[in-house]
């Protein structure tokens, strides 16, 4: 668009002009507003910010929401509707398919068809409780009755096959506790046999003695484990070991309760030394450990020595007495144990 066409008025020549064009035809150019008198300005334009410089800028001004929109006037008090209160009796009543009258939510009690709440005393509360509390603990205790003497045989069993096996088949043997820093098989009455530290003795057929099992705990990678053991004081050697209890890495730390490593402690020497298979010397007191189980399996003969070290010098003391290896307390025969 030229700047001869946009202009900011009309001269009388000029509608003269258009006039003439008008009447014989021709087109006529039309003249477009300026620029500036159509944009709004400044202080028309509402800026939430404010301030500010060029288009949109200027001092903030309240407008309406929209204007020329229908402003909403409330009507008249005597023209208002007031809805219905319906309280919860009354919904849960509908709710229900029950009847329910005029006027019955502005009452105390529940509307007609609905039944009343009974109230709820707080001792017939207590009384639910403490009878609840009773019966569970009456199962608590019915269970441990029922189970205890199931746990109690099955774990004299786990340790009858153990000492079997690592005695290598005695034909009986017995308990023998730790009492007062001696060997004893007799306890003087009232103390529970079950909280004293104690051995187990084997026999053979002829009644002669076969060494000493023992169990011993002592913490590996991860926890305890557990591991029974037989020992000749006299030769000073373990006879076997098997693991009874721990837990280790399934499928890595468990290689400790698993041959050839069990079958490094038949016959040898005490103190029993761990070493790497690449650097056993042949010794009789050495024991392979497992390449990737290091901790483990050294847990198990620190374990071993540690046991014989509280022990050994007892061991031995109670060995060599007469009485006690050709006639000894007698026990169950055939591998049992004289609880």
């Amino acid at each position: 668009m030229s700047d001869e066409i946009r202009k900011d008025g009309v001269t009388p020549d000029e509608e003269g002009a258009v006039e003439a064009g008008a009447q014989d035809g021709s087109p006529v150019e039309q003249e477009l507003p300026d620029r500036e008198d159509v944009l709004p300005k400044d202080h028309e334009t509402y800026t939430p910010q404010g301030g500010g410089s060029g288009t949109g800028s200027g001092p903030i001004k309240e407008v309406a929401a929209a204007e020329g929109s229908p402003v909403l006037v409330p009507k008249a008090d005597s023209d208002a509707v007031t809805l219905p209160q319906v309280g919860p009796e009354v919904a849960t009543a509908e709710a229900l398919g029950l009847t329910v009258e005029d006027g019955a939510a502005g009452t105390d009690g529940p509307p007609d068809g609905v039944p009343e709440r009974p109230e709820v005393s707080s001792f017939r509360l207590l009384m639910t409780l403490g009878v609840a509390g009773v019966v569970a603990g009456a199962l608590l205790v019915f269970v441990f009755l029922w189970s205890d003497p199931l746990v109690k045989a099955e774990e004299a069993r786990v340790i009858r096959e153990a000492v079997t096996e690592v005695l290598k088949g005695p034909e009986r043997f017995e308990s023998v506790y730790v009492l007062d820093g001696e060997l004893t098989t007799q306890v003087p009455a009232g103390v529970d046999t079950l909280d004293l530290d104690k051995v187990y003795l084997g026999y053979d057929e002829s009644g002669n003695s076969m060494g000493f099992a023992m169990v011993h705990a002592r913490f590996g990678f991860q926890d305890l484990i557990t591991v029974i053991f037989g020992y000749d004081p006299e030769a000073r050697q373990v006879l076997g070991m098997k693991v009874l209890d721990h837990s280790e890495t399934p499928g890595l730390g468990n290689k400790i309760e698993e041959m050839p490593f069990v079958g490094e402690f038949d016959g040898v020497d005490t103190p029993l030394e761990g070493v790497k298979p690449d650097r056993n010397t042949g010794a009789s007191n050495q024991v392979d450990m497992i390449t990737g189980v290091t901790i483990s399996s050294r847990a198990v003969v620190r374990t071993i020595n540690e046991r014989i070290e509280q022990l050994g010098d007892l061991l031995v003391a109670y060995e060599i007495q007469p009485a006690t290896v050709s006639g000894g307390p007698a026990s169950e025969s055939g591998g049992g144990e004289d609880r």
